[in-house]
């Protein structure tokens, strides 16, 4: 698995690119990045995008991830997007229901 933070599009905003392979053991390295980049935030309303385009398998365990950061950010009045999300993420999030509960979304959008 790949983790990059990039350049903040705007103030109290997180971008993280995830990229390779998203598994059980990656999973948890990747809860615990996100929710560090969201504990990180001393905004209002914080928000972390996250850009799928590179995650070559993404499995459950990364879904729970995903929604964990997101869970928390709401807590808090802030919100997660996906962007550019890969066809291995997509067969995820929608065999698991979670396309109305997860806002994804193109960099164009």
């Amino acid at each position: 698995m790949d983790l990059r933070l990039d350049a903040p599009p705007a103030p109290g905003v997180v971008l993280v690119a995830i990229g390779g392979e998203v598994d059980l053991v990656a999973a948890g390295i990747l809860e615990r990045f996100l929710l560090g980049a969201v504990a990180e935030q001393r905004t209002p309303r914080p928000g972390l995008i996250v850009d799928l385009s590179d995650a070559e398998f993404f499995g459950c365990a990364g879904l729970n991830a995903l929604l964990a950061a997101q869970r928390r950010l709401e807590r808090t009045g802030g919100w997660l997007r996906l962007v550019d999300v890969s066809e291995a993420v997509s067969r995820v999030i929608d065999a698991n229901g979670m396309n109305t509960r997860l806002r994804v979304t193109s960099s164009g959008d």
